[in-house]
């Protein structure tokens, strides 16, 4: 709830005697609240008690104490109490009403002159007028126990001595005016410190050579800011604004701010609305930055301490355009410059590419080697470089690889001493270079397995190829004769088509196998669902397995979700499966074929194919992954081909991030599998039965 009891001249009064008058406002403000409900009561409930002049007198003059303090007359508002006798009176002594016996109603005067005391006591300034009251507070209490025909009992029976109100309430004053001067001393005390360190303060500004200037706070019954108006200014601050004290005392601190640094700065944000204890400014029409320094010293003023800085900021900006030109001339040599310290912490970095490389200073400046991207390894490494460097004065040189956004980039490193503590380093892109040696290594490499392929290619091309050319040449012949029935025709045309796909997977496989050996094998990661994947080979493969009237064909899939799938190869994985799947079906006459996966933990996927056929022997199974190895020797239509298949299938695990690993046993069957990392998997939920 918010009264203004202040509604003239307010910015006259200090915080004090506005808080004090707020505060006698809400005792007067409750003590008619309560005077008024009180009487109600009596009207209501107990008419006889009503004595119509004493209540109405007692509600006038609480208003009138209110409307006192509106006015800022607080005198008036603490004299009122002065008419408690004349109250005592009328509601114990008169003939108003009929009243309790006099004799019964002593203590109740006792308490409205207690009452009055510590009244005046709390809210009154002047020490007099709180003698005087106990004056008439004594009188008072003298003149009821008189009309009461109290006094042999109180001032001179035994038993009744200590019950005196006089003696009460003479005690109570006592007790009173001894705490109020034992605060007032203390006051007088810290009064006389706070006169004496205003003073010396006061000194100071006077004699600055810095501009100080002193503003006067307005503030409402609530503390909040209303208005600054200038106090004084120092003789240093009129030497540097041109202004008389005597000029801007008393104006309003917008208006003076205003005239005299032309909207270079606002009072108010400076002080109220943005205040900070420091701020820098430019002053534009005098071409001088100025540090401006705010203290609160109390609740009513504020000191403002202005310091050229100007020549500061010049030497800063000196500063800068240094350093700017020697940046523009480091970065006119393409190199990348860095200062660094002997604990391996950046401390100054100048590269000409920025934007290539993608490196800010921030990202640099005030880090370690070990936190802007080098393995702990490289780190050490130029880590041991800096101190030999150091300790030596000598020129230490390394290579290292860096990633960025862009890529990966090669440099040569330089270091050399620049002083005790720190060395400067000079880092040359060697990329291209490095990139030129290492094509130049790949082209050599490759030519060299080409070779070795060609040789290996040519040495089973002609073993291979025999029985598939033979079936079609064979098949072709008889297909060529007039009188060969229609059935016929279609089985050794069958046997032609079953042979161009046998011929086509040897290329297949011969293609891939130089892929492999010139590593150029083309990885291409996205994400893609697991489900739909195996159902694509399960229809690949299903006819052929039902060829094999013996043999039957299935598909396990761990998680029936649809959105099942992660990030990998489609293609190399496809191919894999591929590849076992085409064994399993080629060396099981009867039994099963199983192929799907299953999820071994949340972070990986295993794959399998597993078949009933004739197995392979322990001994052959480290054989297995060779090229051109086979396990059956026979060189038959069904048994034929390039005896690739696992060792293509094998290096494209590798390349996809897994190895892949058989178990068999003779007359048991084979299982095949393969573990791949489950790369930001979708779709993992099993559900348990």
């Amino acid at each position: 709830m918010k009264i203004n009891f202040l509604n003239n001249d307010e910015g006259n009064l200090s915080v004090f005697e506005k808080r004090r008058i707020v505060q006698l406002a809400w005792v007067n403000f409750a003590a008619l609240c309560t005077a008024l409900i009180y009487f109600i009561y009596k009207l209501i409930f107990s008419f006889e008690q009503v004595c119509l002049p004493c209540d109405l007198s007692m509600i006038i003059l609480l208003m009138l104490a209110l409307y006192c303090l509106s006015n800022k007359r607080i005198n008036c508002a603490l004299n009122i109490v002065f008419l408690i006798p004349f109250f005592v009176y009328g509601y114990y002594l008169s003939d108003f009403y009929n009243h309790i016996p006099k004799n019964e109603t002593v203590f109740h005067t006792l308490w409205w002159v207690a009452g009055g005391l510590v009244y005046l006591a709390v809210f009154s300034v002047n020490i007099t007028r709180l003698y005087l009251f106990f004056a008439v507070a004594v009188v008072t209490l003298w003149f009821h126990i008189k009309e009461a025909g109290l006094v042999q009992e109180y001032f001179y029976d035994s038993q009744l001595r200590f019950q005196n109100p006089i003696l009460i309430i003479l005690l109570l004053f006592i007790s009173i005016a001894g705490i109020r001067y034992y605060f007032e001393n203390g006051l007088k005390q810290v009064s006389k410190t706070l006169k004496r360190t205003t003073d010396k303060i006061q000194g100071l500004i006077n004699t600055s050579k810095q501009p100080i200037v002193q503003i006067k706070i307005i503030s409402d019954e609530e503390g909040q800011i209303t208005d600054l108006i200038i106090k004084k200014v120092n003789t240093s601050f009129e030497q540097h604004f041109k202004v008389r004290n005597n000029k801007v005392v008393n104006q309003k601190a917008s208006y003076i701010f205003n005239y005299l640094f032309r909207n270079s700065i606002n009072s108010n944000d400076l002080l109220i609305i943005n205040p900070k204890p420091q701020r820098d400014v430019f002053i534009e029409h005098l071409e001088k930055w100025y540090t401006i320094n705010t203290i609160r010293p109390n609740d009513d003023e504020y000191i403002c301490i202005f310091y050229d800085v100007t020549q500061q900021y010049k030497v800063i900006s000196g500063l800068k355009d240094s350093r700017q030109r020697f940046k523009v001339l480091l970065e006119a040599i393409p190199d990348i410059f860095f200062i660094i310290d002997k604990d391996g912490v950046y401390e100054d970095f100048v590269i000409k590419d920025g934007d290539k490389l993608k490196i800010n200073d921030s990202e640099i400046v005030g880090h370690s080697i070990y936190e802007v991207g080098f393995s702990e390894l490289m780190a050490n490494k130029i880590y041991q470089c800096i101190q030999d460097t150091i300790t030596n004065d000598s020129i230490e040189s390394i290579e290292y690889a860096l990633d960025t956004p862009n890529g990966t980039f090669m440099f040569e490193m330089r270091l050399a001493k620049l002083n005790s503590h720190s060395v400067i380093s000079i880092a040359r892109d060697i990329t291209k270079r490095k990139t030129a040696e290492f094509q130049l290594e790949e082209a050599k490499n490759r030519a060299e397995a080409a070779n070795s392929l060609k040789s290996a290619f040519l040495a089973n091309l002609s073993h291979e190829i025999r029985t598939p050319m033979n079936a079609i040449m064979g098949s072709a012949e008889i297909l060529a004769e007039a009188d060969l029935p229609e059935e016929d025709r279609g089985e050794y045309s069958s046997a032609i088509l079953n042979s161009g796909l046998q011929l086509m997977k040897m290329i297949d496989d011969t293609i891939n196998l130089s892929k492999i050996e010139t590593k150029t094998v083309e990885v291409k990661k996205s994400f893609i669902r697991i489900n739909p994947l195996i159902r694509e080979l399960f229809s690949m493969y299903e006819p052929i397995a039902r060829i094999k009237t013996e043999v039957e064909f299935e598909a396990l899939t761990d998680i029936k979700s649809p959105a099942f799938g992660f990030v990998t190869d489609r293609v190399l994985l496809h191919e894999s499966l591929s590849k076992l799947i085409d064994n399993a079906i080629k060396f099981t006459e009867s039994g099963i074929v199983t192929f799907g996966y299953n999820m071994v933990s949340a972070s990986a996927i295993e794959f399998f194919v597993e078949d009933t056929g004739k197995g392979i022997a322990a001994d052959e199974m480290d054989k297995i992954y060779g090229r051109f190895y086979k396990v059956d020797k026979s060189n038959t239509l069904k048994n034929s081909g390039t005896g690739l298949g696992l060792a293509i299938a094998k290096e494209f695990v590798s390349i996809l991030g897994g190895e892949l690993k058989g178990e068999s046993a003779l007359g048991e069957g084979s299982r095949f599998y393969f573990t791949l990392q489950f790369d930001k998997g979708e779709g993992f939920m099993k559900v348990v039965h």
